[in-house]
C-alpha cells in the first residue's frame, strides 16, 4: 500500500502537462502555452515528419557509395531439342547466381545525389524552424487579437449600461411631466446604436476566440486571466536600415528559400553528370545443375569491369541539363523577388510601428479627455447647462476612444513581434507579461 502512494506521487507530480491541464487552471500561463503549440500543433509534427524522412533519403542516397547484392535462384523442368545428332534433353533444371556489384565511377552523380539528399535535410530543417517562427506570431497575435476584443466588448458593455440607464432616466422625467418625449427618443437611438456595436465587437471577440482555440487547442474558461505582454521595442533595431540588414542574414524564410536555391544549383550537376558513363565492377559466381541441356553439375566464376553508356540519339541528355539550368534561373529570380518582397514587408511593418506608437500615445490621451469630458457632461446635464445630445454624443465618443486606444497598444506590441520575427529572433525568452 505504502509503494502504491509512492507510485501514486510520482505520476501525480511528474506527469505531462496537456492543453487541458491549462484550461483547468485559475492562471492562464502564456509561455507555457506556448511551448505546447510549438510541441504539439499539427502544423509542427508534419514539419518533423518532413525532417525524419529527409533523413531516411540522406541514408538512402548514401547506399550508392557501398557495393550491391544479388541473389537469384531458379527451379523448373528444362527442355530442349537439338538438331543434329546429339540427343535432346529433358531434365529438372537448378541454378542459383550471386552477384556483386561496385561503382567505381560515375563521373560526380553519386556524389551529386548526396548533396542534394543533404541540401533536401537541411531545408526540412530550415523549413520546420520558420514553421515555428511563423505559428509564434500567430498564437502571439491571436492572444493579442482576444485582449483587445476583450477590452472591446468590456467598454461597449458599459455605455449600453450607461445609455440604458439614462434613457430610464429621461423616460422617468417625462412621466413625471417634467422631461422631453423627444429627449427619450434621442436616448433610445443611441442606445440602440451602442447595442449594435456591442453585437459587432461581441463577433469579433468570437472569431478571435475562434483562431485562438485552433493554435492553442483550448480557450482559457477566465477571459480576465489574459494580460498584455511588456513592449519589446528596446529589443529592436535603432534603424530600418539594420533591420533591414538583419533580415536579409536570418530571415526563416529567406534561408529555406536559398537552400531551395542551392538545390537547383546542384540539379545542374546532377544532369551533366548523368552525360558521362557509368563504371562498374563486378564479381559474380554461379552454381548449376542440370542446366542448359548440360547434364551434371557445372560451376562459374567472373570478375569484370562493366562499362555502361545510355545515350539517347536525339542527344536529349543534353535538353535535360539545359533545363536544369533554366529552371535554377527560374528559382534564383523567384528568390530575388521574395527578398524584394520581405524587404517591402519590413519597411512597411517598421512604419506601421511608428503610426502605431504615435497613434497609442494621442488615442490614450484622447480617451482620459473623452472620460472627463464625458463625466462633466453628466454633472452639466444634471445642472440643466447640457443637451441630453452632449451626454449621449460623450458616451459615444468616449467607447470609440477607449476601444481605439487598446487596438493601438495592441497594434505596438503586433507590429513589435512581426518585426522581430521577421528577422528570426522571435523566441519565447522575449515574451513577458505586464504585471498585475
Amino acid at each position: 500500500m505504502k509503494h502504491l502512494i509512492t507510485l501514486a506521487f510520482i505520476f501525480f507530480v511528474f506527469k505531462p502537462i496537456s492543453s487541458q491541464d491549462l484550461n483547468t487552471n485559475s492562471d492562464f500561463d502564456l509561455v507555457r502555452s506556448l511551448e505546447l503549440v510549438l510541441k504539439n500543433h499539427k502544423l509542427i509534427e508534419a514539419s518533423k515528419i518532413d525532417s525524419k524522412a529527409a533523413e531516411f533519403r540522406v541514408k538512402q542516397s548514401k547506399g550508392a557509395y557501398y557495393p550491391s547484392l544479388d541473389v537469384t535462384a531458379n527451379y523448373g523442368h528444362e527442355r530442349i531439342i537439338k538438331h543434329g545428332p546429339t540427343n535432346d534433353t529433358q531434365l529438372v533444371a537448378r541454378d542459383a547466381t550471386a552477384k556483386i556489384t561496385q561503382t567505381i565511377t560515375d563521373f560526380g552523380l553519386r556524389e551529386s545525389t548526396v548533396k542534394t539528399s543533404e541540401l533536401s535535410l537541411k531545408q526540412s530543417l530550415a523549413l520546420e524552424k520558420q514553421i515555428k517562427n511563423d505559428l509564434l506570431l500567430r498564437a502571439l497575435t491571436a492572444y493579442l487579437r482576444v485582449i483587445q476584443s476583450r477590452e472591446s466588448v468590456k467598454y461597449a458593455v458599459q455605455s449600453v449600461a450607461n445609455i440604458k440607464k439614462q434613457t430610464e432616466l429621461e423616460d422617468a422625467a417625462v412621466s413625471a411631466g417634467g422631461g422631453l418625449t423627444s429627449d427619450v427618443l434621442q436616448a433610445k437611438t443611441q442606445l440602440a446604436g451602442a447595442q449594435a456595436r456591442l453585437i459587432q465587437f461581441e463577433g469579433v471577440l468570437d472569431a478571435a476566440k475562434h483562431e485562438f482555440e485552433y493554435l492553442y487547442g483550448f480557450f482559457p474558461k477566465n477571459l480576465n486571466d489574459l494580460k498584455l505582454t511588456k513592449s519589446i521595442t528596446d529589443q529592436l533595431p535603432q534603424s530600418i536600415e539594420e533591420t533591414v540588414e538583419n533580415t536579409m542574414k536570418n530571415n526563416p524564410s529567406l534561408i529555406a528559400a536559398r537552400i531551395t536555391e542551392d538545390i537547383g544549383k546542384e540539379a545542374i550537376n546532377t544532369a551533366r553528370s548523368s552525360l558521362f558513363p557509368t563504371i562498374k565492377g563486378i564479381l559474380s559466381h554461379s552454381e548449376k545443375q542440370d542446366f542448359g541441356g548440360i547434364v551434371g553439375f557445372k560451376r562459374e566464376s567472373s570478375a569484370k569491369i562493366d562499362f555502361s553508356y545510355p545515350l539517347n540519339l536525339s542527344f536529349s541528355e543534353y535538353a535535360g541539363k539545359d533545363a536544369a539550368v533554366e529552371s535554377y534561373l527560374a528559382t534564383s529570380t523567384r528568390i530575388r523577388d521574395q527578398e524584394n518582397m520581405i524587404k517591402q514587408m519590413v519597411r512597411t511593418t517598421w512604419d506601421g510601428l511608428d503610426t502605431a506608437q504615435k497613434n497609442a500615445e494621442f488615442l490614450t490621451n484622447q480617451a482620459r479627455i473623452s472620460g472627463e469630458f464625458l463625466e462633466l457632461a453628466r454633472k452639466e446635464r444634471k445642472a440643466g447647462n447640457r443637451t441630453l445630445l452632449d451626454v449621449l454624443g460623450g458616451e459615444t465618443a468616449l467607447i470609440n476612444a477607449q476601444a481605439d486606444a487598446i487596438a493601438a497598444k495592441i497594434e505596438v506590441l503586433i507590429n513589435s513581434y512581426t518585426l522581430l520575427s521577421l528577422m528570426g529572433g522571435l523566441t519565447l525568452d522575449t515574451i513577458d507579461l505586464v504585471a498585475d
